[in-house]
């Protein structure tokens, strides 16, 4: 049996870590002329970015809204008028 005391050589990086950083770049602007000149490749335009962006921040607003309320407490609007209900205000002056 072996003796576990043995240490292995250090594995050398393969694929793209072996690679240098320019290497890597070269490859992927390869691969992205590739994607567009195939038509697989998707650019946004500015509409589109512009819609995703209110998407994705439409969670965190209601989130901080949430939080927010959540903070106040239940009397947060206690001191102001509610306005659900006219009727009785009319009731109250009397008409």
């Amino acid at each position: 049996m072996t003796d576990n005391t043995e240490q292995k050589a250090p594995r050398k990086p393969r694929g793209f870590a072996a690679m240098g950083p320019e290497f890597q770049r070269e490859i992927a602007a390869q691969g992205g002329r590739a994607a567009h000149r195939l038509g697989k490749a998707h650019r946004f335009n500015s509409q589109e970015a512009r819609a995703a962006a209110a998407k994705r921040h439409a969670g965190s607003k209601e989130q901080r809204d949430a939080e927010a309320a959540r903070k106040a407490g239940p009397d947060a609007n206690a001191g102001a008028p509610d306005a659900a209900a006219p009727e009785e205000a009319d009731e109250q002056e009397g008409r």
